[in-house]
């Protein structure tokens, strides 16, 4: 009766660590599979980041090509007219003079 007991437990020892060792694969591979998520994840990001710095940089680009060229106009427009800008300036600063001379 006792080595009933025995092999019964002997049996049920065997199987518990049978199911502990398949649960150990099972959560293995869960953890396998999300680091395959993450980093797919990660790639993702990446190329929506890169996707976002592109895009900045071509706006940036954009942003600089028409400063540039406004400053390029005003420049055409000086040696075009230097008398009329020169006046434009000096009006511009005693403007700038007064409102200033105000806030004090």
């Amino acid at each position: 009766m006792a080595d009933t007991h025995e092999n019964a437990i002997e049996a049920l020892r065997a199987e518990l660590n049978k199911m502990s060792s398949q649960l150990n694969n099972v959560v293995k591979s869960l953890e396998n599979r999300k680091d395959e998520a993450t980093s797919d994840m990660a790639e993702k990001l990446n190329r929506e980041l890169e996707k976002l710095r592109n895009f900045a940089s071509e706006r940036a680009q954009k942003a600089y090509d028409a400063g540039h060229a406004g400053i390029d106009e005003v420049g055409e427009q000086v040696r075009r007219n230097p008398v009329a800008s020169l006046l434009i300036a000096f009006g511009a600063g005693c403007v700038l003079s007064c409102l200033f001379r105000h806030l004090r």
